[in-house]
């Protein structure tokens, strides 16, 4: 108190001393306020590490390992916490918590909000002495997060013919440049048209293809399901829900054929394993899928693409689906990889071209979601054939309109020549256990 030495002696100085007097009458309440302003400071420094703890409360009762439990019990753990974690500061502060309340309801969409809310009092160390022995502090923290929901994912995979076409424009021209009529497509039928190979021998154009090592649609389009499977696997361990995989395949009317069910033992890990090596359907000749050429062969007449037949069957497969959480049966979402051509009944002698979105509402009417991922069906595939160019070319632009209108909202996507099959499939993926909830 140095610094007031000069002060007292000019106050000593003074001989009228009413100046002093003033001074010894101010002292008295400029203590009781510089002491009020200490306990002041006490309880706001107690309110802000409160108000953490009861942060880090209302975060525990929502955490992944206690959303799973029911709401009494997180609301349970909240409390537990707040008082564990504030008990060395009551020690030490001489705070004493007057009330406390946690709470930790679950909406229908497992949506779960917890909130902690406390009072407490500072004990005053100087104020007291005016008889203001406490000072009231509180706060209150609330936080919310969401259950995952259990889902079921159904992949339906185009193996029709045109899913064989080279997935870049460099093997786009490598198929063209091996056969005399320019065509693009590794597929259609093994005894008509012909191309050079690697080794310089004729073949089919599958067999051209396969010869350069060239990529082709139906190739991506299983080596993104394979790699899904690990994507499922890390978002589930994130989560905390349960992802189940079933995989089916189609071609012409009468072609779906189940390659893995989702209630298979082998779960996830045994879904990675059945799509590496998909087989596009490679026809004896035009029209005929077998050398018997019969009425009864899958995708005869060169109808290659059931798509309402596939629709049909995979309807027969996925149970009825619940919201995933709480116990009820998982959510149900079907992703559909194909080309959008749809050709299996051929009214007056041409496909039918666009897919028939009254199947697609039959499976959504169900609360089954549909992701669908169009493989670009490319107008240059159809050059230089003069059946084509009449009977599909003028109709192409039917196939992208009823494909979106098959998926539901925000489930669709589309990828084209030089573009990555899996890096989309994983989007679509993301955003279908994204937007699960909506569904619920």
């Amino acid at each position: 108190m140095t610094f007031l030495r000069p002060l007292f002696a000019r106050l000593r100085a003074d001989r009228r001393g009413a100046a002093f007097m003033i001074f010894a009458f101010a002292l008295v309440p400029l203590s009781f306020a510089v002491g009020m302003g200490i306990d002041y400071a006490r309880a706001m420094k107690a309110q802000t590490k409160l108000n953490a703890i009861a942060d880090a409360a209302a975060l525990s009762a929502v955490s992944k390992p206690v959303m799973p439990l029911n709401d009494a019990t997180a609301a349970y753990v909240a409390t537990t916490m707040f008082n564990t974690q504030a008990a060395p500061l009551l020690t030490a502060s001489q705070i004493q918590i007057t009330s406390l309340s946690a709470s930790a309801p679950t909406d229908a969409n497992g949506r779960r909000t917890a909130t902690v809310t406390y009072t407490a009092t500072s004990h005053n160390l100087f104020s007291r002495l005016l008889g203001m022995g406490v000072l009231r502090i509180g706060g209150t923290s609330q936080t919310t997060n969401a259950t995952a929901p259990n889902i079921d994912f159904y992949m339906l995979l185009d193996v029709s013919g045109s899913m064989a076409l080279p997935t870049t424009t460099a093997g786009l021209a490598q198929i063209a440049a091996s056969n005399s009529s320019q065509c693009q497509f590794a597929c259609h039928s093994v005894n008509d048209i012909k191309g050079t190979d690697a080794n310089g021998n004729q073949t089919d154009l599958y067999g051209v293809a396969k010869s350069y090592g060239l990529t082709l649609r139906i190739d991506d389009e299983g080596a993104a399901v394979s790699k899904l499977v690990s994507d499922a696997v890390s978002t589930s361990s994130k989560n905390g829900a349960t992802y189940r995989m079933g995989i089916a395949s189609f071609r012409g009317d009468g072609g779906f054929q189940k390659l893995y069910d989702i209630a298979d033992s082998r779960g996830l890990q045994g879904a990675s394993t059945v799509t590496t090596n998909l087989t596009p359907s490679l026809y004896w000749s035009n029209g005929c899928p077998t050398q018997a050429c019969a009425k009864t062969d899958v995708g005869w007449n060169d109808q290659d693409t059931g798509s309402s037949d596939a629709f049909n069957n995979i309807n027969t497969v996925i149970p009825t689906p619940g919201s995933g959480l709480n116990g009820a049966p998982a959510q149900a979402t079907m992703f559909v990889i194909t080309d959008g051509m749809r050709d299996e009944q051929r009214p007056g002698g041409r496909p039918e071209i666009a897919f028939d979105t009254t199947k697609c509402d039959m499976i959504k009417a169900r609360g089954i979601r549909i992701a669908v991922l169009y493989t670009e069906y490319l107008p240059e595939s159809l050059a230089n054939n003069p059946w084509s160019q009449a009977n599909v070319a003028p109709y192409l632009y039917q196939v992208e309109p009823a494909l979106k209108a098959c998926a539901s909202p925000g489930l669709y996507t589309k990828v084209t020549t030089n573009q990555d099959i899996y890096t989309a499939l994983d989007a679509l993926f993301q955003n279908a256990v994204a937007t699960a909830r909506i569904s619920g």
